[in-house]
């Protein structure tokens, strides 16, 4: 008896207020697609006199209404849905950018925060926090595998609390292969750069917007002035040797790729028959200086991975110095082990947090702006969850 009053009560609360006429209730909502059928057989067992209609989505997507976002990742991408949730949520049909955050997130941070020591730290704090329900399982999942990557980049650097020589680099000192860790840095901008354009272009491609795709300076057109642009750059910071005809075809070339993006609208109604927005070619002009902007800028900004790594040796070499000045005063071996045991701290927590937020702007700046919109909102269905014998009505967020 009391299952049933408890059943009629929560059926009674999703109907209220969702609209009645003369005791026929009218509900609205979504649906996963994949779920359709369970549904649908439940609702013919359990309520024969209920009648069912629905709509594809891609019907109700020209209505502009907004239809909310499910994310279906498996459980290692997972947690760091909240990651790109904190910028913006994917709109219905939008790329997810999750699996690539999940990734990229974890190398950059291990890059700016490469220290075995440190990163058990990281460790141990995420399990300590998550078990005390001051922080969010989710956020400490992301925490634990950045932290694997620190330690991970720690062998690679050989560090262990700042301390070098007791494990051999495996790959690089960051206090001594400088130029060589920001060759890697711009690297890796330059990579997660073009993805963003790749992505773009995947974009406009669902869209059938193929004169974007093409002739955009977010599109083909500006991937490949990125792309010359950056082997020039490289080619005159290292001075290699290039020959004078092969100089000027790649300056021809980004000649003719400007002019591609200037005429972006012409050419896509000539040779794509597509209709445009007819924006003018000098609101082209303005907008080509301004990729051209951000494309410096954006790849500059990688550099910070190998400033932040330095940073992080140079903090470690503070307090071990500091220790070693104390040890020689009356008490000094307690004393270097308290200096020693507060500086480790203040590095995990102060640096931790700045190389946390870094990765973010990376994330959010310099990857997000190439192709992601968001503004998507979460799909909440209705549920039951068991709790102590009883069932509770709940709203979860499955995503």
């Amino acid at each position: 008896l009391f299952s049933q009053l408890y059943t009629m009560q929560r059926v009674y609360d999703v109907c209220k207020g969702r609209g009645e006429v003369s005791g026929m209730f009218v509900l609205s909502g979504w649906i996963p697609a994949d779920t359709y059928a369970m549904i649908s057989k439940t609702i013919a067992d359990e309520a024969p006199m209920t009648t069912m209609m629905v709509e594809d989505t891609q019907d109700i997507s020209y209505t502009g209404i907004r239809i909310p976002t499910k994310l279906k990742n498996n459980p290692f991408f997972r947690s760091f849905q909240d990651i790109v949730a904190m910028y913006s949520l994917p709109s219905y049909g939008e790329i997810d950018p999750s699996p690539i955050v999940a990734i990229s997130f974890i190398l950059f941070f291990g890059f700016m925060f490469g220290d075995v020591g440190h990163g058990l730290m990281i460790f141990l704090g995420s399990i300590y926090l998550v078990k005390r329900g001051i922080m969010r399982r989710s956020l400490g999942q992301v925490m634990k595998m950045a932290s694997v990557s620190s330690m991970f980049f720690g062998v690679m650097y050989g560090s262990i609390f700042g301390i070098e020589g007791i494990i051999p680099a495996v790959w690089l000192n960051p206090m001594y292969d400088v130029n060589k860790l920001l060759g890697v840095a711009i690297c890796l901008g330059v990579f997660m750069i073009s993805l963003g354009l790749i992505l773009n272009m995947i974009k406009q491609y669902r869209a059938k917007d193929f004169g974007r795709l093409l002739f955009d300076g977010q599109g083909m057109a500006g991937l490949f002035l990125y792309w010359t642009l950056c082997a020039l750059g490289m080619i005159y910071i290292t001075g290699s040797p290039i020959a004078d005809a092969t100089a000027n075809m790649m300056w021809g070339g980004i000649g003719v790729l400007i002019l591609v993006m200037i005429f972006r609208d012409l050419l896509a109604r000539c040779l794509l028959h597509q209709k445009s927005d007819g924006e003018s070619a000098v609101l082209n002009i303005f907008e080509i200086m301004h990729n051209l902007m951000s494309f410096v800028s954006n790849t500059a900004s990688f550099v910070r991975l190998a400033a932040f790594a330095l940073n992080h040796v140079g903090l470690s070499l503070a307090v071990i110095m500091l220790s070693d000045m104390v040890h020689t005063l009356p008490g000094g071996i307690v004393m270097k082990g308290i200096i020693l045991i507060i500086g480790n701290m203040v590095i995990v927590c102060l640096e931790g947090l700045i190389v946390f937020i870094q990765t973010l702007r990376l994330e959010y700046y310099e990857f997000f702006g190439k192709f992601y919109k968001g503004g998507g909102s979460a799909f909440k269905p209705v549920g039951w969850q068991k709790e102590g014998g009883k069932y509770s009505k709940t709203k979860t967020q499955d995503m």
